[in-house]
């Protein structure tokens, strides 16, 4: 896969993540999910996913002749519904779509492709530091919207460690940011979707990298995702509340005086649906 672009805009930069095959960075992931997938013989996978996932596990399963299985929340977004209807993986609505997929794991003999749980999608992500090194040597930190971490902790395996970690999460759902940010109004309502994971079996690794960064965690209020959704719309950049989100954390990281550096990259995770 060809490296995202890496853009700038005023004093921080922008990993457009939300530019991969799919449409978000699960792609990095999937794409080396897939690949070990087929090295241990598996001919079928299932996955549960808020959507984003799903999406890349349908194209890049289809690309590769795997039959797919898919377990999704009938909370998920209509859009996302939309896009994973078009293809040919069968998709069942369930209140309990992880512990179904797992299920449906054991008993089909399917390749689980829960990004958290599977080493090779921290592979993938690893590829995102890579780039980062390569297309800016000098970054003294990055801001990453997170759900499970995952993400943020492939990437924080690649990169020196002079370089700060932000995770930045929703204050209607922020499990391991809070850890770090009390500087927040607890909030019902989840506009960003796609960062709605409750069990978190990497959090004590995440939260390492994170300390271990001298990084920390930040929680952001719907209304600052949605002016920040504006900053990026007035600057042709158009993204999910989640990349908004993460451009929100940046924000708030200058407003809080936090030492971030002269090279800050905020990773855009996915695109608008």
């Amino acid at each position: 896969m060809a490296n995202t672009p890496l853009i700038k805009l005023e004093n921080v930069y922008l990993k457009r993540e939300d530019l991969n095959e799919t449409g978000s960075a699960k792609d990095r992931a999937m794409i080396f999910q897939i690949e070990n997938l087929k090295k241990q013989g598996f001919k079928t996978a299932v996955i549960s996913s808020t959507g984003n996932a799903a999406i890349s596990a349908s194209h890049f399963c289809h690309l590769n002749q795997i039959d797919l299985t898919i377990f999704v929340s009938p909370k998920i977004n209509k859009a996302k519904f939309d896009l994973l209807k078009k293809d040919d993986g069968q998709i069942f609505i369930t209140d309990q779509p992880i512990s179904e997929s797992i299920k449906f794991s054991k008993k089909n003999h399917a390749y689980l492709l829960r990004q958290s749980t599977d080493p090779s999608a921290l592979i993938g992500y690893q590829e995102i530091g890579k780039e980062l090194i390569n297309e800016l040597p000098k970054i003294t930190s990055i801001f990453v919207p997170i759900g499970s971490g995952t993400t943020l902790l492939g990437i924080s395996q690649s990169l020196p460690s002079s370089v700060k970690i932000y995770a930045v999460q929703p204050a209607s759902n922020c499990p391991l940011s809070k850890f770090f940010d009390s500087d927040y109004q607890p909030e019902t309502e989840n506009i960003t979707d796609a960062l709605s994971a409750k069990f978190l079996p990497l959090k004590s690794q995440i939260i390492s990298a994170i300390k271990n960064s001298g990084g920390t965690g930040l929680v952001i209020q719907n209304n600052e995702i949605l002016e920040a959704q504006k900053i990026l719309s007035l600057n042709k950049i158009e993204t999910s509340l989640e990349g908004a989100m993460a451009f929100a954390g940046f924000k708030k990281a200058i407003k809080n005086n936090l030492n971030i550096g002269s090279y800050p990259v905020v990773i855009l995770t996915g695109c608008q649906r």
